[in-house]
């Protein structure tokens, strides 16, 4: 199966692929045979087709997108325009924060966005952005989303490893996904808004 990169994020010291399949355009995390992330020294960059072979194996929901690549060929060869590849194969969502993950998206007092209903769930864990209004790099971890009439802006860390930079235009496709459940003892279980990448 043809496969696109879409991005390359940070964990731990591995890296977590993200992708889609071209002909049905459904997201994927590329795990290893046996379930781990990808190593840091992956060869999958973005942009990039890949054939793969790989077994579905979803996580708990929304993260249902994990496969288990068994067996890679490429790069076949490097998209020249991603972000129009995606616009024409993708939902993107329009406008501002309240568009991401069908709505579903909670926010603390600090301005991280987060869900924490398991019986109410966006039907993914990956999504594409529009930002109806410039993110700020703040130099250290986040971009922030600012209007005058929020009290607190809104905030997306960023995890992907191209580098930061310091404004992403209004308009500019955008890669969010959200993390793994994280548990708590002193509240809800709950999975983090983050920022994976941009397509310029």
């Amino acid at each position: 199966m043809e496969v696109l990169i879409t991005s390359k994020t940070r964990w731990s010291d591995c890296c977590c692929i993200g992708g889609l399949e071209i002909t049905t355009g459904r997201f994927l995390r590329l795990m290893t045979s046996i379930g781990s992330y990808q190593p840091i020294n992956s060869p999958f960059q973005i942009g990039e087709v890949w054939d793969l072979n790989y077994r579905y194996h979803p996580g708990k929901p929304p993260h249902i997108e994990d496969v288990r690549v068994d067996r890679r060929q490429g790069p076949l060869r490097k998209l020249d325009d991603i972000a129009e590849f995606i616009l024409q194969h993708c939902t993107v969502w329009q406008g501002n924060y309240n568009s991401l993950f069908s709505g579903k998206l909670k926010w603390t007092g600090n301005g991280s966005g987060h869900i924490n209903n398991p019986s109410d769930l966006p039907t993914n864990s990956v999504g594409f952005w529009s930002s109806d209004r410039d993110l700020l790099w703040d130099g250290e971890r986040y971009y922030r989303y600012t209007r005058r009439l929020l009290a607190v802006d809104k905030r997306l860390p960023y995890k992907g490893m191209q580098p930061a930079i310091p404004v992403i235009p209004a308009g500019t496709l955008i890669r969010v996904s959200l993390a793994k459940w994280l548990p708590s003892e002193r509240v809800e279980d709950r999975c983090y808004l983050q920022l994976s990448g941009w397509y310029l």
